[in-house]
């Protein structure tokens, strides 16, 4: 699985990479039929989680998000149950814990506002979800998803590695800068053609850590649910879908109409709407 880290630059090489993916493992997740997302991201999911402090298990949270039954395969091949300790639909970050006792090494979280532009990263997913791949942060900029969510300043990098979700973001002293969440087809700059990947910052984990171990999600700076999908591919905002049950369903909100201000305030795009 190190095949495309040769270049990577440490000082003891894939030695040094074998030892970070000890503390790499994957994460499997059922989740019920009738789950509000269980149409949008599947019944069943499966990607990467890393190990932090504490034997918290740090991975992206649309992998578990209302699941019914989680599993964590760990580096030495076995497979133990896990359990959802803190998930936050602001940055995406979904938090969990073995319900029985692990012995796996720990990585560090490093410092996501001081990548250098031309710093060799090191995208690591499990072994069993893909292979590790070198990348570079070609941008920072804001984005915006179609399911309320919005990142200020994430970390885009290329080239694409296809087996992104929830895969740790490391530099060359193993420590986490970020976790994967997406794909994007214009990493570089928007509208330009760049497939590559984007990662939620590490940095945006420290505010809330406290609180999702001890909460189960953020207790500052919490932002509303609406429940709807919108789109503003058409210069406007555009509900393209209204959950059942949700907060704009009770507000009278309908697929397909336009958000035109928020609060006497104009918007037109997904930022603005956000």
């Amino acid at each position: 699985m190190l095949s495309m880290c040769s270049g990577y630059a440490l000082t003891e090489s894939s030695q040094t990479v074998h030892r970070f993916y000890d503390s790499v493992v994957d994460i499997y997740a059922k989740v019920p039929a009738e789950a509000r997302t269980a149409n949008s991201l599947g019944q069943e999911r499966s990607g990467t989680g890393v190990v932090i402090d504490g034997g918290y298990i740090l991975t992206i949270g649309y992998l578990v998000i209302e699941a019914s039954e989680i599993k964590v395969g760990l580096p030495n091949g076995q497979i133990v149950p896990g359990m959802l300790v803190g998930y936050d639909h602001t940055t995406g970050f979904g938090l969990l814990k073995s319900v029985v006792p692990i012995s796996v090494t720990s990585l560090t979280l490093g410092d996501s506002d001081k990548i250098q532009v031309d710093e060799s990263l090191l995208i690591l997913p499990s072994p069993q979800q893909g292979f590790s791949s070198l990348a570079q942060m070609v941008s920072r900029r804001p984005f915006a998803g179609w399911w309320e969510y919005y990142l200020e300043n994430p970390i885009y990098t290329f080239p694409t590695n296809q087996a992104w979700a929830g895969a740790p973001l490391l530099n060359a002293e193993g420590k986490i800068l970020g976790i994967g969440s997406l794909f994007v087809a214009d990493a570089v700059s928007q509208g330009m053609m760049s497939p590559g990947n984007l990662f939620v910052p590490i940095n945006l984990l420290k505010p809330i850590l406290a609180e999702l171990t001890e909460f189960g999600r953020r207790k500052t700076n919490v932002k509303p649910y609406l429940g709807l999908s919108s789109d503003d591919s058409s210069g406007q905002v555009v509900i393209t879908r209204v959950n059942k049950g949700s907060p704009a369903v009770q507000a009278g909100i309908l697929a397909q109409d336009i958000i035109t201000h928020v609060n006497q305030i104009p918007v037109t795009t997904l930022k603005d709407f956000y």
